[in-house]
């Protein structure tokens, strides 16, 4: 028996599903066009719906998250996809506590959405997965027993984490299902799985159920491309990682992004934090799309609003033949083991403050102290370089700037993102730290008072 919440987001999804078959109808007249500001408004119009009141934030077993799911299997039903799991769009799994959601999550059940694409010839049984984590944090205070909306400032939209990256998956969809960049008819090509995760804010729960339950044998997928957090292009790049865990990766990325005339911060490793790393464990070659930090993460204010669509179209262009790219490489993909090396991949296996954009390692996630400041993941530096201080934060108060170059905390050496996030979680918020930054060529030393992570919202 569904809930009386659940049963009143039913009856509002009802009428966001409506929305959405008109927009269907207006995008088929854009498609037409084939311009980018056609397709910004289409991914726009997806954000919006996904970040709506009615969804109250997508958070995992929650009313808002199945509303979601139940709208992202009626889009791939849409665009004409087949359903990923014998015959249904969605993947039901239990979901556990973890240490900071404690037994909030007891007795619920997430669901993986997916649609797939066959492929062509020889390569036929081999898959490329495509996906993005559907879920988000969901209300500031939720209340189970009523089916009241939230207010605008009563949930997390997560709209940059990650309807940026649903979004793009299903333009893909579209794309797909309707041939653009489709390989040359009798062409031996990969099929396609396209997939939005669930729980990914609670451990990666989703993409671990996904991997031990998959609708297709794990060792004919031959890569798997995550969308996390692309509604912004931090310095105008795109980080893409993972592309040493297969040999043809590094040479078809490079063929895509001058396709797209997209810049590009790449790196090889597979270990950033979000549910591509799951993936990687089993020895499926990765890749992560990700657009670096941003100051409203995990805040009410990552609103539709706020992102920058003309560098989501980009974004999508350049996954769409990304995908196209891969499909026809021939013979299966040998996967390799990448050590963690770049800032990025450090910060995956050690947590990060902030853990930007589904970064981090979540076993860490309830440690409260907070410093204020957002990691600059270019490679090839030492230390912790600030991509930016937070307004009101305790790195603000201490005089902390952008691209100052961090290289102490306290007791400790920091070397990378990984050494300062080790440094930061030996603390606890009101100890006062010394902190050690080069600037502009200056060795500098700031007195920091440490903050609770509570003090962000």
């Amino acid at each position: 028996m569904r809930s009386a919440a659940t049963t009143g987001h039913r009856r509002l999804l009802a009428g966001l599903l409506m929305t959405v078959a008109c927009a269907s109808a207006a995008d088929r007249c854009q498609a037409a066009a084939g311009d980018e500001e056609a397709l910004a408004a289409r991914l726009r119009r997806r954000v919006e719906t996904l970040t709506a009141p009615a969804l109250a934030g997508r958070a995992a077993g929650w009313p808002g998250g199945r509303a979601a799911v139940d709208t992202l299997a009626a889009w791939y039903a849409a665009a004409g996809l087949g359903p990923a799991f014998a015959g249904a769009w969605t993947q039901e799994f239990p979901l556990t506590g973890t240490g900071w959601t404690g037994d909030a999550l007891a007795g619920r059940t997430g669901a993986n959405v997916g649609g797939t694409l066959a492929g062509d010839g020889r390569l036929a049984g081999r898959w490329l997965i495509v996906a993005a984590h559907l879920d988000h944090l969901g209300e500031l205070a939720p209340e189970p027993a009523t089916m009241s909306v939230p207010a605008d400032s009563a949930f997390f939209p997560g709209a940059n984490d990650n309807a940026s990256g649903v979004a793009i998956v299903h333009e893909l969809a579209r794309r797909l299902v309707s041939g653009s960049g489709a390989p040359a008819a009798g062409s031996d090509c990969r099929s396609v799985l396209l997939l939005n995760l669930d729980a990914e804010e609670v451990g990666l729960q989703g993409a671990a159920w996904f991997v031990d339950h998959a609708p297709v044998p794990m060792d004919s997928v031959d890569a798997m491309i995550n969308l996390d957090t692309v509604g912004h292009l931090f310095d105008g790049r795109l980080i893409v990682s993972g592309l040493g865990t297969a040999a043809p990766l590094a040479s078809v990325v490079d063929v895509a992004a001058k396709s797209a005339d997209l810049d590009l911060n790449p790196s090889s490793g597979g270990w950033s934090g979000s549910d591509h790393m799951v993936f990687n464990t089993r020895e499926v070659p990765v890749l992560f799309l990700f657009g670096g930090p941003y100051p409203e993460y995990n805040r009410p204010a990552d609103t539709a609003g706020r992102l920058d669509y003309p560098a989501m179209a980009r974004v999508a262009v350049f996954t769409a033949e990304l995908v196209a790219g891969l499909r026809t490489v021939p013979g299966a993909f040998d996967w390799r083991l990448v050590a963690s090396g770049g800032l990025r991949d450090q910060a995956a296996l050690a947590g990060s403050e902030p853990s930007a954009g589904g970064g981090g390692d979540r076993k860490n996630e309830n440690k409260q102290t907070w410093l204020g400041t957002m990691p600059d993941f270019t490679e090839g530096q030492t230390g912790y370089r600030l991509a930016g201080v937070f307004d009101g934060s305790p790195a603000a108060a201490a005089g902390l700037q952008k691209g100052d170059l961090l290289v102490r905390f306290g007791d400790y050496p920091v070397s990378d993102l990984a050494t300062f996030t080790t440094a930061l979680w030996a603390y606890e918020p009101g100890d006062l730290v010394e902190v050690g930054v080069t600037r502009d060529g200056r060795d500098l030393r700031f007195t920091v008072a440490l903050g609770d992570r509570a003090q962000r919202r």
